[in-house]
């Protein structure tokens, strides 16, 4: 019988999956423990690996589909085994050669219609089309034989039915789009098929004009990082504090312990491990600051879990966390934060790993900026920004000294917290990073 590919549940706040692409096509031998496709959860790539060993006998989703966890994707078994009927026409028909691409988009109309006229098309796409008021024929299929199912209707959209290029491209060559085949999913026109109904000398000019412009997909991570600021900054009443913090005394102390930890755990203690630490005593000191805001009340959380950002490969955002860090001792801190560190970089973090933060950090000082910003990350009450640690001349018993000087920054929900319990958080904090020796 074929093995089931589905969308995991890779966590607890996981509810759906976005495939990025699959590693292997229809036809196509696998093993088992074998990545089969790449999948984006919250803010995560993983791959989906095969419980079984045989060939890939149906692809169920393509590239851009977002489903619920337990979705079946797709099914391995035997060369020539039958995949369960309920599946048969909700697979997308096999990729074409280029050569073989639909011609015109009535060639694709009417194979999803019926020897008797009817359109191919599930009961539940005719009920959301009925609801929206989409007419069901202007819907490209993506099942058996033109087959409209409820993703398709739910993504129709007739005014955007071509890429932002493509329609700028066609006002300026005066190309009616509707008389275009579009080679895109679902139809959709894009720039080359505009080219390919012109005469090789026209679509010059219109090149040249638009040579510069670039267009990046506002999807995936990047636009769950940018709807979860949206929501944040739109939500919570953001207040500011800045504390200037003495770090000599931190850098002496890192110094001390950099031989030392390499030997005994193989890792050398940073500077944001230092304030990792630091935040999170100072947070059991002040738990007005480790809040949120629920429907039943202001919740101060009895864990301290101290989320804090990291960026990609790709230089997007991730935020791992370290639970109960008021409860582990230096060592463990430097070891756990490494490890999650690395494995965000590289994409390898589990949803889980990023979940449950209850106060966030965000050190831009590796990057020489000496003072930001950063947005909540809701649900926490707020958010530390760490800037550069840079020498200045400072006063010191009345005298100008040099000193190594950071700045932090709170930026808190005003409707959590006040500003004399942010300022007190924050003078804590500053006490623990000068005289770094009483922390361990």
């Amino acid at each position: 019988m074929a093995a089931e590919v589905i969308m995991p549940k890779a966590g607890m706040a996981m509810d759906e999956g976005t495939v990025v692409q699959w590693y292997k096509q229809v036809g196509d031998s696998i093993e088992q423990g074998e990545a089969v496709l790449e999948i984006l959860t919250d803010k995560v790539n993983m791959d989906v690996e095969a419980e079984a060993s045989g060939v890939l006998l149906v692809q169920l989703a393509q590239e851009g589909d977002v489903l619920p966890v337990f979705t079946v994707i797709g099914y391995i078994g035997a060369e020539g085994e039958a995949v369960p009927e309920s599946t048969v026409t909700a697979a997308p028909a096999a990729a074409a050669p280029a050569e073989a691409a639909p011609a015109t988009k009535s060639a694709a109309k009417s194979a999803k219609v019926t020897s008797d006229g009817k359109l191919r098309a599930t009961p539940a796409a005719r009920k959301i089309a009925g609801d929206r008021g989409v007419e069901l024929a202007r819907v490209p299929g993506t099942g058996a034989k033109g087959r409209i199912h409820a993703a398709d209707v739910l993504e129709f959209r007739p005014e955007a039915d071509a890429s932002i290029l493509a329609k700028r491209m066609a006002a300026d060559m005066g190309v009616d789009l509707d008389s275009i085949s579009g080679s895109g999913a679902r139809g959709r026109v894009l720039k080359a098929d505009l080219m390919a109904t012109q005469k090789p000398a026209a679509p010059a000019v219109v090149m040249a004009a638009k040579a510069e412009d670039t267009l990046i997909p506002y999807k995936g991570i990047r636009k769950i990082i940018g709807d979860r600021m949206q929501e944040s900054f739109f939500t919570a009443p953001h207040a500011t504090l800045t504390i200037e913090i003495d770090m000599s005394k931190s850098i002496e102390m890192r110094k001390s312990l950099v031989d030392a930890y390499k030997d005994s755990i193989g890792e050398k203690p940073s500077f944001n491990d230092m304030v990792i630490l630091a935040v999170s005593k100072a947070l059991r000191a002040h738990p007005g600051i480790n809040s949120t805001l629920t429907d039943e009340g202001i919740l101060q959380h009895g864990n301290i879990n101290i989320g804090f950002a990291a960026a990609t490969a790709e230089g997007l955002l991730v935020v791992p966390v370290i639970r109960n860090a008021d409860q582990k001792d230096f060592r463990s801190l430097v070891v756990e934060a490494k490890d999650l560190g690395r494995r965000a970089v590289k994409g390898k973090i589990l949803p889980d790993e990023m979940q449950g933060s209850t106060f966030t950090i965000s050190n831009l000082g590796m990057f020489g900026i000496t003072e930001f910003t950063a947005i909540i990350n809701r649900p926490n009450a707020a958010i530390l920004s760490v800037g550069a640690i840079i020498e200045r001349c400072v006063p010191v018993n009345g005298e100008i000294a040099i000193r190594s000087m950071m700045n932090a920054t709170i930026n808190f929900d005003h409707r959590i917290v006040d500003g004399a319990p942010a300022a007190k958080f924050l003078q804590t904090l500053k006490r623990n990073l000068e005289n770094p020796y009483l922390m361990l």
